[in-house]
């Protein structure tokens, strides 16, 4: 039969576009918009920039302008990492303007100091570049140091300044703290590094700052004399005498010796005898005639291990369990005489226990315990016990306790009609955080961790 026109014309287009490559029918690309500057304040007039102190440190940073028409990159997150908290520039640049930063002085040495005194500085900066010159984030190291109220947005050729203070408190010795500046720049000058350094004394400084006596045995406090010298220099220009010096813990005694009249002192400070077992901490307090430091306390601190301990000493098991699982434990002889384990049970029979001698003549041992999927806590917990042969611990005992699943979690903390969430009277988090800043001087009240004895099992 014959076709009409019409089908024939369908037929071809039909085969036409079959077999047309896939890359006709790909959506064209948006076409690029250019982004207009919006409409902003004039800026003040550029601030006269501040003579820098004698002490600052004469070394400048120049961030070298980026190439006309450079695009920043955008910020791109990778997995399993949080987006960067730096906000996005509010300032629109246009073809051609380039914005670059300066810093007059961007390490400031503010010399040497005396504590206690707050440290209060500009720096200063210039927009060497082409474009509005955006400062987007001002990041302090570390919570003693403080960012001010800071130019935000400096048109080209005009300055601007970032106030920082520091408040060194009771700090001793060399100190170095940065602060990270994000801005709207291109490339390696889009973040720039300030440094504040210096050192800090105090005006009685003793050396060491405590006295820590460590990890003790009792056989080590019983029969050995345990004492700490320290050596308290005055570094003012008048004499002062140190008339008294008192333990907090009777655990501790302190006694004071003149080695220079009015300028050097030796304290010596002594363990008891017979000390408590686990962590033992007081302050030595010492009493002077400088008017402005009557006062000064030295923190002292050991910790005395029992003769034979465990670790972990508890075993928390996790709140969903979806097999067998086993769990270890280290029993460790702290004397110079050796230690046998016998009886040991637990109060549930379903707990499998096994011990090994790891090292010999009954110095360390290794506790296994295998816990089948269909174990549960009894109510109250349950324990795994050893007996010793050590008179000062007849028994070691390990609780077992069931972490809290989600659905107990939610429970506990379900707010019933009329009453406050504890989420919203929780206290704000602590802001003051020196161990992100590596090179942060360590604080003279420091006390060192006890040695870990676990928290349980994960």
């Amino acid at each position: 039969m014959r076709r009409s026109i019409c089908e024939l014309l369908c037929v071809a287009v039909v085969g036409a576009c079959l077999s047309a490559p896939a890359s006709l029918f790909a959506e064209d690309p948006a076409p690029a918009q250019k982004s207009e500057q919006p409409s902003m304040k004039p800026t003040a007039p550029p601030a006269k920039v501040q003579p820098v102190s004698p002490m600052a440190n004469k070394q400048s940073d120049t961030v070298a302008n980026p190439a006309p028409g450079a695009v920043k990159p955008a910020t791109v997150a990778q997995p399993g990492k949080p987006a960067s908290d730096i906000p996005e520039p509010t300032v629109q640049l246009k073809e051609g303007e380039v914005p670059a930063v300066k810093f007059d002085t961007p390490t400031y040495d503010f010399g040497r100091i005396r504590a206690g005194q707050e440290i209060v500085h500009d720096f200063w900066f210039s927009n060497t570049g082409t474009g509005p010159l955006e400062i987007l984030k001002v990041r302090p190291s570390c919570g003693c140091t403080t960012a001010g109220q800071h130019d935000r947005i400096v048109q080209p050729g005009q300055s601007g300044k970032i106030p920082i203070r520091m408040n060194v408190g009771n700090a001793s010795g060399p100190i170095h703290k940065t602060v990270m500046i994000n801005t709207n720049c291109a490339g390696e000058g889009a973040a720039v590094t300030l440094h504040i350094q210096g050192e800090v004394w105090q005006p009685i400084q003793a050396t060491p700052t405590s006295a820590s006596f460590g990890r003790l045995t009792t056989d080590m406090v019983t029969n050995s004399s345990m004492e700490r010298r320290l050596t308290i220099v005055n570094n003012t220009e008048e004499k002062v005498e140190i008339t008294e010096a008192k333990s907090s813990n009777p655990a501790f005694t302190a006694e004071i010796a003149v080695l220079e009249e009015g300028k050097k002192y030796e304290l010596v400070v002594k363990l008891a005898s017979q000390p408590a077992t686990g962590p033992v901490t007081g302050n030595i307090d010492l009493t002077t005639t400088l008017s402005d430091m009557p006062k000064m306390q030295i923190p002292v601190n050991a910790y005395v291990t029992a003769d034979v301990d465990v670790t972990p000493n508890q075993l928390t098991l996790p709140a969903v369990r979806n097999g067998d699982i086993q769990r270890q434990f280290f029993v460790r002889n702290n004397t110079v005489n050796p230690v046998k384990l016998s009886d040991l049970t637990s109060t549930n029979e379903m707990l499998k226990l096994s011990v090994v001698e790891t090292q010999p003549v009954g110095k360390a041992y290794r506790l296994t315990v295998d816990i089948p999927a269909d174990y549960q806590v009894s109510e109250g917990g349950d324990r795994i016990i050893v007996k010793t042969d050590n008179p000062s611990v007849p028994e070691l005992a390990i609780p077992i306790s069931q972490a809290p699943t989600m659905a107990d979690v939610n429970k506990q903390f379900s707010v019933q009609p009329g009453q406050v969430s504890p989420a919203a009277v929780a206290p704000a988090e602590h802001k003051h955080d020196h161990a992100q800043d590596g090179h942060d001087h360590a604080h003279p009240h420091a006390q060192p961790a006890a040695p870990a004895t676990g928290s349980g099992n994960k």
